[in-house]
């Protein structure tokens, strides 16, 4: 038994490569990827760097450093000495600002607290902002029960406690100096559990600010084009299609999904979907955990 718990907890990745993908390759060909949940070496996580242009931007809040993390998952299966030393990491970067989007916990209640304390180690020069996925309502990913908003509300609770923003159809505004026009981060809530409001998030939200819209499952992008954001930061996906065969495809027509990992170019808009940290459903090369550092620049 030691040895199975050993092996789970400190795994090499490179002895358990074959088997991992067998089970990966097989699952995926149905759309049942999420039957490969287990751990991983954590040099498998990548740190990804690209600029942000924004328009509009203050000259003098260029150069500023977005950091994304996304789906945690933190939960009886991720375990926190896997997500606290990402934390470590993500300070070395010497982020300003660090962005959680979504899938916080998959948990129960007592994961809430919990994970409030992880993030509040982060040391950010201007906030960490948190906004809520499928998961942080219910353990099974689509609830729009009460008992889901109880959760949810308990988890805001935690997080605040902690100094941690949380933006449920809210927005969040970074002054510039002198005057000069604020960066603006819109965070919406989830939209499986029927609580995104996008009206809402925008309402004192002018056209002509830089706005980095935070929104946890892309796959609504193209029906939140009538609202002002140029950047939207995305996760929900860990970087995979649900089906790759004929028959999952069958199985699974409704689950299509049109934004699956990295950057895409909306009609003239910004849309990155992070790949998450948990080690779940993780394989294929496009799938690896992900941190994300975004350089904003003024454009």
């Amino acid at each position: 038994m030691k040895f199975i718990v050993d092996y789970l907890k400190y795994p090499q990745w490179g002895r358990q490569n074959r088997w991992r993908k067998a089970i990966w390759n097989m699952m995926a060909r149905v759309g049942l990827t999420g039957i490969h949940a287990l751990p991983m070496s954590r040099r498998w996580v990548e740190i990804h760097r690209r600029r942000m242009p924004l328009a509009g931007l203050d000259p003098a809040l260029s150069g500023l450093k977005l950091v994304q993390i996304s789906d945690l998952h933190y939960s009886p299966v991720v375990w926190e000495r896997y997500l606290v030393q990402f934390v470590a990491w993500v300070n070395g970067i010497q982020p300003d600002i660090v962005t959680v989007t979504g899938d916080l916990i998959t948990g129960g209640y007592r994961f809430a607290h919990r994970v409030a304390t992880i993030l509040s180690h982060f040391r950010a020069t201007q906030s960490v902002i948190c906004i809520f996925g499928n998961h942080d309502y219910s353990i099974y990913g689509k609830n729009g029960s009460e008992e889901g908003s109880r959760r949810a509300d308990y988890l805001e609770k935690c997080l605040r406690h902690r100094g941690i923003v949380v933006l449920r159809n809210a927005s969040w505004r970074l002054p510039a100096q002198d005057g000069g026009r604020s960066l603006t981060i819109v965070g919406l809530d989830d939209d499986w559990s029927g609580h995104l409001d996008a009206d809402r998030a925008f309402a004192d939200v002018p056209p002509d600010e830089p706005v980095v819209c935070l929104n946890h499952n892309p796959a609504n992008c193209l029906s939140l084009l009538d609202h002002p954001w140029q950047w939207m930061l995305a996760g929900h996906t860990h970087g995979r299609q649900l089906a790759t065969s004929a028959l999952g495809r069958a199985l699974f027509s409704h689950r299509r999904r049109q934004f699956t990992h990295g950057y895409y170019h909306v009609h003239g808009r910004h849309l990155y979907v992070n790949r998450g940290l948990s080690y779940g459903q993780r394989v294929l090369k496009w799938c690896r955990p992900e941190i994300t550092v975004f350089n904003l620049e003024a454009r």
